[in-house]
């Protein structure tokens, strides 16, 4: 994906930046401090199986701390003004990890760990996730579900792994009303999508008013993906940031970070991405992190 998005004359003039590895200590704005030892005891242990689908390597740890970093260098570089968005290709992705328990390749949550980057070190009081991945976010779900500051909306593939995602499942305690789920059916169009996203999560987004999006940019709703069965195309992606940096603007000063989830067909992959960047682009700058 990086060589397709290197490959683009348009994209090139994207400034890709390294990051460093995130510091443990922001990771447990997500995550319970006995998961971040689990992880990193299973890799300098030479490795481990965590769960049926999550291996963890001897160099898990590492990496998995520098994706997090990613994004939240992302949310530092548009906090301080220098960009509009920031774009975080990284692996491995983060979504399904919880506070206490990694799953479904997912290690650190890493959209999650850059929201609560955004409220302790930057000072925001209201956040939004938006989670396009075709499977539900149950992990930052489970992160924010009892916190109105971070607004969760989903659009999902339902049923589908993990079986969590219902409409049903809302927040609670302080948190209630600040979890917003669209299930959708095999054969989802793009329009029908967007549909759903302009009638539930858009209205939702500008009742919360956050003052930073961070988007779980998944790319496995596409048609070509193998994993699920949706029928998004990479205009429907474009289509998603516009209609994103459209309410940014409206609500957030055009502040949008986009941190990579799932996608398993390359060059569909590569080419949403490559969407996802040129429309972003169109507003006042974005980087690739």
């Amino acid at each position: 994906m990086l060589d397709h998005l290197g490959a683009d004359p348009e994209l090139r003039r994207l400034p890709a930046l390294p990051v460093p590895d995130a510091d443990p200590e922001v990771v447990l704005g997500a995550h319970q401090d006995s998961h971040v030892r689990r992880i990193e005891r299973a890799a300098r242990g030479g490795g481990a199986w965590i769960d049926p689908d999550t291996y963890c390597t001897d160099r898990s740890y590492e990496v998995a701390l520098r994706a997090a970093g990613a994004a939240v260098e992302g949310v530092a570089r548009v906090c301080a003004g220098d960009v509009g968005s920031a774009f975080a290709v990284v692996r491995p992705p983060g979504h399904h990890a919880t506070r206490d328990r990694a799953m479904g390749f997912c290690l650190f949550n890493n959209a999650a760990v850059a929201a609560r980057a955004a409220q302790r070190r930057h000072g925001l009081s209201r956040v939004a996730v938006v989670d396009i991945d075709v499977h539900h976010g149950n992990g930052t779900q489970d992160v924010f579900y009892d916190d109105p500051s971070v607004l969760y909306c989903s659009l999902h593939q339902w049923p589908l792994y993990p079986g969590t995602g219902r409409r049903a499942e809302t927040g609670e305690g302080a948190g209630a009303g600040a979890t917003v789920n669209v299930p959708l059916p095999a054969g989802t169009t793009g329009d029908e999508w967007l549909a759903a996203f302009d009638e539930v999560v858009a209205p939702a987004l500008r009742a919360h008013a956050p003052e930073l999006i961070v988007v779980s940019a998944g790319y496995d709703g596409h048609r070509a993906d193998p994993l699920a069965n949706l029928r998004l195309d990479t205009a429907t992606y474009a289509e998603v940031a516009r209609r994103l940096a459209g309410i940014a603007a409206e609500t957030a000063g055009g502040r949008t970070v986009w941190v990579l989830e799932g996608g398993y067909d390359l060059d569909a992959l590569s080419a949403s991405v490559a969407a996802t960047l040129r429309t972003l682009g169109e507003g006042r700058g974005e980087h690739r992190a």
